[in-house]
């Protein structure tokens, strides 16, 4: 097949990038980055629109080994009849007919042999310092699995229009030993493997050179509730933000059987011009991004940082006054 032709279509959007010289304070929120005013560096950049590439399925120029995301189109039960707005805040339908379409997608797309989902994040506000997110969760929902983050009332999170990625190699490390215990019954063998040589005193740094596991990967699959009118996602090109660029920030997150909070580390972001950026402009409710947030094989061959993709919510003129936001967001997990 010939290579496919991308139309030239850039808009401009407003990035908020971490200041230099500044060491970023922690949240006390569960989920929450530092407030907007430590995103000091704010730079109007060009974002290429994709919409083209959902033409072309698994032929998308756009690929999780290349730039570290993708799009496709993929229809849900869930905008059909008998499902009503309403069913998207009902985490039984949620549990029983969204997941289980969006692991399949995620399998087809990865070629992976397992998935698992370990949450469910539902935004529907106008961006807040402090969001529905922040709310202390019951012991119920801490032990649930998966979770559902903002599914209930007055909970709902807002965009995040702070360039971060949601997990450094360390934090999704962490991630899969301390988020849940299902998580790390579920990745035992990765955490095996990954122990043996720690205790073999092979340094975080290093695992990547000696790990000899199953291949895992991290990934947020994103789709909006209605047509984005204001702050769409954009995702960068992996390969065009050097490591230098990587600040690393610890955010909190709960953990289940009754502990106190724990933190993961992300990474927030430096400003340059050389970043590429990505959107979909007017992104429908059929239209989901697949976000790939790390990957064991991508760490090993040195695509990006572990080939996650850094992301924000982004202002684009003239759309200060449409309506909020609306989105799901599944985490999952991909073993191969």
């Amino acid at each position: 097949m010939g290579s496919i032709e991308q139309p030239q279509t850039l808009t401009y959007g407003t990035f908020r990038y971490i200041t230099k010289g500044i060491k970023p304070t922690e949240s006390k929120y569960l989920y929450h980055l530092p407030e907007t005013s430590e995103f000091g560096d704010i730079r109007s950049l060009p974002i290429t629109d994709i919409r083209f590439s959902l033409d072309h399925g698994q032929d998308s120029p756009y690929k999780l080994n290349l730039q570290g995301f993708t799009a496709r189109r993929h229809l849900t039960a869930l905008k059909s009849p008998p499902y009503t707005p309403a069913s998207w805040n009902d985490e039984t339908i949620l549990k029983e007919i969204y997941i289980p379409e969006i692991e399949a997608l995620l399998l087809d797309v990865t070629g992976g042999k397992t998935v698992f989902t370990d949450s469910v994040v539902m935004r529907n506000n106008i961006h807040t310092e402090v969001d529905g997110l922040a709310r202390e969760e019951s012991k119920e929902e801490v032990s649930e699995f998966p979770k559902f983050v903002g599914t209930k009332v007055g909970s709902g999170g807002s965009p995040a229009p702070k360039v971060h990625l949601d997990y450094a190699p360390n934090g999704a490390r962490t991630h899969i030993r301390k988020y849940h215990a299902r998580v790390a019954e579920l990745t035992s063998e990765i955490i095996e493997a990954e122990d043996r040589l720690l205790a073999k005193g092979i340094s975080l740094a290093e695992l990547k050179d000696h790990y000899n596991g199953p291949r895992w990967a991290m990934f947020s699959v994103w789709r909006p509730l209605k047509t984005v009118k204001r702050d769409p996602l954009a995702l960068s090109d992996c390969r065009t933000f050097p490591k230098e660029d990587y600040v690393d920030f610890k955010v909190s997150f709960p953990s289940a059987g009754g502990e106190e909070s724990h933190k993961e580390e992300c990474f927030l972001a430096f400003g340059s011009e050389g970043h590429a950026w990505h959107w979909i402009s007017n992104q429908r409710p059929d239209e989901v991004l697949i976000i790939q947030l790390f990957d064991s094989e991508a760490e090993k061959n040195g695509l990006g940082v572990a080939g996650g993709v850094m992301h924000s919510s982004v202002h684009i003129d003239g759309t200060g006054k449409e309506e909020a936001r609306e989105s799901v967001e599944v985490r999952c997990t991909v073993i191969w």
